[in-house]
């Protein structure tokens, strides 16, 4: 991958990385933020994010959310950047070790949690 330069509003989940930062700000002006958590190679329409149990009045760094333990992923389209106008901000290594992955063979016939693009912006907004 090519060096990125932040921030940007990708066209393909193939322009992401795991660890990328997405902050979402709510009605009344805090910020929250999404983590990208799982890519598929070669998916181009979608990616698994995670909302982080931030909150803050400013959008967030990647220094303020390193560390910080996901509450709940779920997968979504790329159109959360295309449709809701949303900007991947910064990377950090997630911290999830030790939550159940959506890809790979250990998470066939488990519930997943899927959000079109509208209900990941209206869930970190509700955060």
């Amino acid at each position: 991958m090519k060096p990125r330069t932040f921030p940007f509003s990708p066209r393909s989940a193939t322009s992401l990385a795991v660890g990328d930062l997405i902050p979402v700000q709510g009605a009344s002006g805090k910020w929250a933020c999404l983590q990208v958590l799982e890519l598929e190679p070669r998916v181009r329409a979608t990616f698994i994010a995670a909302l982080l149990p931030w909150r803050g009045d400013s959008s967030p760094s990647p220094d303020e959310v390193a560390g910080i333990v996901p509450l709940r992923r779920a997968l979504t389209r790329i159109d959360i950047f295309t449709q809701g106008g949303l900007q991947v901000t910064g990377n950090v290594a997630p911290s999830d070790s030790g939550q159940e992955r959506w890809h790979g063979p250990s998470y066939v016939g488990k519930t997943t949690r899927v959000w079109g693009w509208k209900r990941t912006i209206l869930a970190a907004q509700e955060m």
